[in-house]
């Protein structure tokens, strides 16, 4: 979690959703959390706020998708599976993936604000 006081610079557009599950390990199984998906979304979360992305991070519970993980999704988006590689180039993917879905966001939400209403005649 973002130490210290912060502010977002804008209403969230989307999520960014990453599995922190972590197994009581009773069943020898990988889980998100057992391959660092907590430092993961920590780390994503730091990144989206110094780029000041209108984006959220939400950790949730299980994908179904353990033996892959960890596991994110992109509101709208891509999924990703890491495979157990938390790398810069897959961090690098993760982050594009991300600012692409909020300047898709950004210029359909102008879209839809510069469209007339059906209340509006036609000119």
């Amino acid at each position: 979690m973002i130490e210290g006081e912060w502010r977002p610079t804008e209403k969230p557009l989307f999520t960014v959703r990453v599995c922190i599950n972590k197994r009581m390990n009773t069943d020898r199984l990988p889980s998100c959390a057992g391959r660092g998906s907590r430092g993961l979304a920590d780390l994503l979360e730091r990144m989206i706020l110094e780029e000041r992305i209108p984006a959220s991070i939400t950790r949730g519970p299980c994908m179904n998708n353990c033996m892959h993980g960890p596991n994110l999704k992109v509101q709208g988006a891509d999924f990703f599976s890491l495979e157990d590689q938390i790398t810069d180039e897959n961090i690098a993917r993760i982050m594009d993936s991300v600012r692409a879905e909020a300047v898709r966001r950004r210029a359909a939400a102008a879209e839809a604000a510069t469209a007339p209403t059906a209340a509006e005649p036609a000119p």
